[in-house]
């Protein structure tokens, strides 16, 4: 089972285009994602919550519904969410809660409010997973307690690697638990992404790497293909055996625990 570890569903109709920074006027449904995936070998696959959507992660649960066996997901909740809404949503194939920091005023304060919703997490085996600007990846990982797994979306989001190298206190405080995806580098388009792949290769290991499609590229439609996003995995490595690890072993493990 070769899996993508990210990428979104949702209909256009129900996006809160108040909590969007950009303009999505199209639906991305599961029958699209699923027929690009199978074209590359991809058979299963991680549904990630877009911000969008707010709080209604509705559609993302029926469409695992749809396929348990092949699908898992990752939540938005509010920071108050009870343990045993979290139970009921991991209950349903949610392995993770993202917290969309990106565009944040003040991103650790943020995350400040959420940290109550870590206890829980770990108590239950779930992550939480966090996608951010640039620049704020050691201030943030700081502030998460150790001891609760944590999923880093699309490389870490550094400025450059010299800013990763100083992250290397904040990421050992969190080895054995922290988790990257190698994910949207069009988001990051001037860092040299095979730079930043063998950094964190180093730094937390073959074990803790995923790879998303980020489909349906949100804001990069025209500018990027799932086509493409396999090949940019492609690129960092021609290490087959570490591909193949990268897009079944590691999701296996952190989204398939049953």
């Amino acid at each position: 089972m070769l899996i993508d570890s990210h990428f979104h569903v949702f209909k256009a109709a129900e996006i809160d285009q108040a909590l969007s920074r950009y303009t999505v006027n199209y639906d991305a449904p599961l029958e699209t994602w699923r027929s690009l995936a199978v074209q590359h070998g991809l058979s299963a696959g991680v549904i990630v919550q877009p911000s969008f959507l707010g709080l209604n992660n509705d559609h993302m649960l029926q469409v695992i519904a749809s396929a348990p066996e092949n699908l898992r997901g990752i939540a938005v909740v509010a920071p108050s969410a009870s343990l045993e809404a979290l139970e009921a949503l991991q209950a349903r194939g949610v392995e993770g809660i993202r917290l969309n920091l990106s565009g944040e005023a003040s991103p650790s304060e943020t995350l400040r409010n959420h940290l109550a919703l870590t206890e829980y997490l770990a108590a239950l085996g779930m992550h939480l997973q966090i996608h951010h600007d640039e620049g704020y990846l050691n201030e943030l990982l700081l502030a998460i307690p150790a001891g609760v797994g944590v999923v880093i979306d699309h490389f870490g989001r550094p400025e450059s690697l010299g800013e990763l190298r100083s992250c290397e206190r904040a990421i050992h405080s969190h080895q054995g638990n922290l988790w990257v995806k190698l994910s949207a580098p069009y988001r990051s388009a001037k860092l040299n992404h095979r730079d930043v792949f063998r950094f964190w290769l180093e730094a937390i290991g073959e074990t803790r790497l995923l790879w998303g499609s980020d489909w349906p590229h949100t804001r990069f439609e025209t500018a990027t293909s799932y086509a493409e996003q396999v090949q940019a995995l492609y690129d960092l490595t021609s290490d087959t055996q570490l591909i193949e690890q990268i897009l079944s072993n590691n999701p296996k493990t952190l989204y398939w625990r049953g």
